[in-house]
């Protein structure tokens, strides 16, 4: 089947994950647009050898996300990716608002424009019920996402994200040297995130498909996925 001029939107394209991300989708050539929505253009984009098929829309605040009709330029997109994150350290608030509510505002753009496989990148141990904010977050987002009822959505639950070349986080360097940890380098996680979206455009063209799937990736599937 053919898949080229697929077109992704990205949110959170200058976090660990995005930068890679963007690189993946801008490298492949099944992807002929990549459109991203960021507070900060990163000097690194410049040099990509893709470069055209970079997208940027620059905003003060993502707080703008709110505004669904104002994005009507992503009608028809093929995926939306989000891989925002925050730590838990910036307070509740904060972290809430990039990690939980954002991807909702992702999913009420993507539903308004029908793109019609929404990527959600969480985190292993995601639960709602949890007493621990970041993992109950995690599980909230999820579940919020899932009532919009995309045609498809796919749930990443990644492990602990090795290598993140401007956010190295000290818990995830030190469980680098622990054995029996799920783990996954941060250029393997975009690269099964790429391949992922590429698979749910497939399904989707499968006259058989139901009319709303939720996939729920595990580390193992996503390190699975990277090796393709």
């Amino acid at each position: 089947m053919d898949q080229t001029g697929l077109r992704a939107v990205i949110l959170g394209a200058s976090g660990a994950v995005g930068r890679e991300l963007v690189v993946e989708l801008t490298n492949s050539p099944k992807w002929t647009e990549v459109a991203v929505i960021v507070r900060r253009k990163l000097d690194q984009w410049d040099t990509l050898p893709n470069k055209h098929k970079l997208k940027i829309t620059q905003v003060d605040n993502l707080d703008i996300l709110e505004k669904t009709d104002e994005w009507k330029k992503y009608a028809n997109y093929n995926t939306f990716f989000c891989v925002l994150g925050s730590r838990v350290k910036e307070g509740d608030a904060q972290f809430t608002k990039v990690d939980l509510t954002y991807p909702i505002y992702g999913g009420h753009i993507a539903r308004a424009n029908a793109i019609p496989h929404y990527s959600l990148l969480t985190s292993i141990g995601a639960d709602k019920g949890s007493m621990f904010l970041y993992t109950r977050i995690k599980g909230l987002v999820e579940e919020a996402l899932t009532k919009q009822s995309f045609p498809y959505l796919t749930i990443h639950r990644a492990g602990a994200i090795l290598n993140r070349v401007n956010d190295e986080r000290i818990g995830e360097t030190i469980l680098k040297y622990i054995p029996f940890i799920d783990k996954i380098e941060c250029k393997d996680l975009a690269k099964a995130l790429r391949v992922d979206a590429e698979k749910a455009y497939v399904d989707l063209q499968n006259p058989n498909q139901k009319d709303f799937t939720v996939r729920l990736n595990t580390n193992k599937m996503l390190l699975d996925f990277s090796k393709q």
